[in-house]
């Protein structure tokens, strides 16, 4: 038996009373598991472990991967996430981006640590956390090897999804954003947390720097993001 930290991503039926269980862990990197459904108790829907912290007990399947989960116990209580739609979409939101990108991901502390940390600022801010959805997912290329590169970045310059680099008007280079996009993604990748708040956009701005990001992942990964089950979340929590 082995025991790991992991938060979990997604949880599926899979039997009336066996569920699959997608893990990024701090050991191991992206794992699943088979569950049985008691483990989850009161927490049995998708949404209730969704973003959740755990320590897992496992037994390893060395033949096919999908490992037997023994028992789940929450190390970080998200409370505050559960009980705030406002909350409880953005962790649907990023479980259901998480999920896609993290498929092939092997152990990367540093990524795990950010995730949790992200996890527990969630939790516990007060503040406006609208800007810091964005700052979570622009964030989350320079930890899986593939960042935006902000030294290229000058006023009215664009930003080009294909390399990750700012670009001047008529360079000639394929590019996604206009300049007032492409500042908010250079400020995204530049700024301190607490200096989140100083980010003014509004409803439609937050809509477009959200398609930008997951094109960027999209291109980078070559993953097909469900688009129809994002643009949902995303109606939800803009």
């Amino acid at each position: 038996m082995e025991t790991v930290t992991g938060v979990i991503l997604k949880t599926q039926d899979y039997t009336d009373n066996r569920k699959i269980v997608s893990v990024f862990s701090k050991e191991r990197g992206y794992m699943t598991f088979m569950a049985p459904s008691f483990v989850f108790k009161r927490n049995n829907s998708r949404t209730a472990v969704c973003m959740q912290i755990a320590e897992i007990e496992l037994y390893e399947n060395t033949r096919s991967g999908l490992h037997k989960l023994k028992t789940m116990i929450p190390v970080v209580h998200n409370a505050a996430v559960y009980l705030d739609v406002y909350k409880m979409n953005i962790a649907l939101l990023w479980s259901e981006v998480l999920n896609l990108l993290l498929k092939k991901e092997p152990k990367n502390d540093a990524l795990f640590d950010f995730i949790r940390y992200s996890v527990e600022y969630l939790n516990t801010t007060d503040g406006d956390i609208a800007n810091f959805n964005l700052f979570f997912l622009y964030r989350l290329a320079a930890l899986m090897g593939f960042r935006i590169n902000t030294e290229t970045y000058a006023d009215g310059a664009l930003f080009n999804v294909h390399d990750g680099n700012f670009v001047l008007p008529g360079s000639g280079a394929s590019f996604i954003s206009g300049p007032n996009a492409a500042r908010a993604i250079y400020r995204f990748c530049t700024c301190k947390v607490e200096e989140l708040k100083e980010i003014p956009l509004d409803r439609r701005s937050r809509s477009t720097l959200l398609d930008i990001v997951l094109l960027f992942f999209s291109v980078h990964l070559n993953l097909d993001f469900n688009i129809k089950s994002i643009k949902v979340l995303r109606e939800i929590f803009y």
